[in-house]
């Protein structure tokens, strides 16, 4: 999803996470070569890319490689339905290939969360929106084609394995992140709270909710845009008409600030189980050297610690398979 001020908004089988990284990272030599000629040539259909996804390849040298007249005819050869949202106040240019779409409903924009600061953005095809095998896209009508092209492109990768909706993924996980940075605030003000068994459980599922998504939504949010940004800018050059060498280059930009967002919401949780381990093993030792005494909502024992400390380790496991993967990303975006 982009933005016309580049918003900052903000994950497979993890028995089977480490695998995939291993997967994904030999196979990406076949991804980056040739890199230098992928503009002037067709490459097979499907690849893989970071964070256990795929992209049909034929048809991302077709649209990119089409003519702007028979860009959204292509678009939609591959799945692709458009429809056009309306500025109140426009203050760029109508793009005037967008001009025949048909405008997208008021509903259908209030359901999607389409706001204003928005270029473009999709609606998958477990959405009750899109037709069977089909991806709704929602363009601005300033939107530049690139742009839309980025859409598509976006719209094509696919997980290697079932996940749920995206929409489902993203919602749970807002709300999950929300809660673990509410209740780690409150623990940064006043670590003794981690005496109280009810703010250990808390904090705990909290950590485990994020851990248990965060592959997933980095899949469909930050890794797409980034790895949507950097194959356009291959296949897409000076000899396109599509090309803009302003818009390639914040595109590479935003590509960059997602990738930093998803490092930020790792060690975002990084730092609240590394603290709650801390905190509760500084807690428990007090509570042998006499410091602490249990009473009305203080009651810390050796298992109590014990089940913290596993917790926070199966945590760290999660963690590590998504940090793994970013490094892909990395020297994928890096090439």
């Amino acid at each position: 999803m982009l933005s016309a001020e580049t918003p900052s908004r903000i994950v497979l089988c993890l028995a089977s996470g480490v695998r995939r990284v291993a997967c994904c990272s030999a196979m990406l030599v076949v991804l980056l070569w040739p890199m230098v000629s992928r503009a002037d040539l067709a490459q097979w259909a499907y690849q893989p890319f970071p964070f256990a996804q795929t992209l049909n390849m034929n048809a991302v040298y077709e649209v990119t490689h089409s003519t702007p007249e028979r860009l959204l005819e292509t678009i939609h050869r591959w799945g692709g339905d458009v429809r056009l949202v309306r500025s109140e106040a426009p203050v760029l240019p109508l793009n005037p290939l967008l001009a025949g779409l048909p405008l997208a409903a008021p509903e259908l924009l209030r359901q999607a969360g389409f706001l204003e600061s928005y270029e473009g953005q999709i609606l998958h095809g477990s959405s009750d929106f899109c037709a069977a095998g089909h991806s709704l896209i929602l363009i601005r009508d300033t939107a530049q084609s690139y742009t839309l092209i980025h859409e598509f492109v976006q719209s094509l990768l696919r997980p290697v394995c079932a996940t749920e909706p995206a929409d489902l993924l993203e919602t749970r996980f807002g709300a999950a992140f929300r809660r673990l940075v509410i209740y780690q605030r409150r623990l940064y003000d006043d670590p003794s709270r981690l005496l109280n068994p009810l703010w250990r459980r808390d904090i705990l599922a909290a950590q485990a909710d994020v851990a248990k998504d965060l592959f997933d939504r980095i899949r469909i949010g930050q890794s797409q845009e980034a790895i949507v940004e950097k194959v356009l800018s291959l296949y897409i050059d000076g000899h396109s008409p599509f090309f803009d060498a302003a818009r390639q280059a914040q595109g590479l930009q935003y590509g960059e600030f997602m990738i930093k967002n998803a490092t930020d919401i790792c060690d975002a949780l990084n730092g609240s189980v590394v603290f709650v381990e801390e905190s509760v093993r500084n807690l428990r030792q007090s509570m042998r050297d006499g410091h602490v005494l249990p009473g009305h909502g203080v009651a810390l024992t050796d298992e109590d610690e014990a089940t913290v400390v596993g917790s926070v380790r199966e945590v760290q496991t999660r963690l590590a398979v998504v940090r793994a993967e970013l490094q892909v990303l990395r020297r994928f975006y890096s090439r």
